[in-house]
């Protein structure tokens, strides 16, 4: 079985530069999937796609996927970059931490979703057992 977890934010709160073509992306993609397989989709489309549903997402949503099941995320927006912490430069040569810009990422106390917190959620899920794409 494949779990798929989609996320596309076109329109961002007021500070962060609109898009166009993410939700769309999603849109298509998961049709895709659908013409193709016997996906279980969970899409999540711009206001919907906040930092607490994308970790549900993987942690309600993905997590279901077990031995020989495959858990696909796929992610349309912006991304970014932040100084990383010193106690990770050792595995970050730039000092840099790649993130995913959420839906509310940049309102006052949000955050991205890091690529630290990103493969701890993706080792979650591989724990179980499916391979995570």
């Amino acid at each position: 079985m494949l779990y798929a977890l989609l996320a596309g934010i076109d329109t961002y709160p007021p500070g962060v530069n609109s898009l166009s073509g993410c939700v769309n992306d999603v849109t298509r993609f998961a049709q895709f999937l659908a013409l193709r397989t016997k996906a279980q989709v969970r899409e999540l489309h711009n206001e919907q796609a906040t930092y607490a549903a994308v970790v549900a997402g993987w942690q309600q949503h993905l997590k279901q996927a077990g031995s020989g099941d495959v858990a696909l995320f796929y992610y349309s927006g912006h991304g970014s970059q932040s100084q990383a912490p010193q106690e990770f430069w050792a595995t970050e040569p730039d000092h840099l931490l790649e993130s995913t810009v959420c839906y509310d990422s940049r309102l006052p106390g949000r955050f991205d979703l890091v690529d630290k917190e990103l493969a701890t959620l993706i080792a979650d899920v591989a724990a179980g057992g499916a391979q995570v794409v």
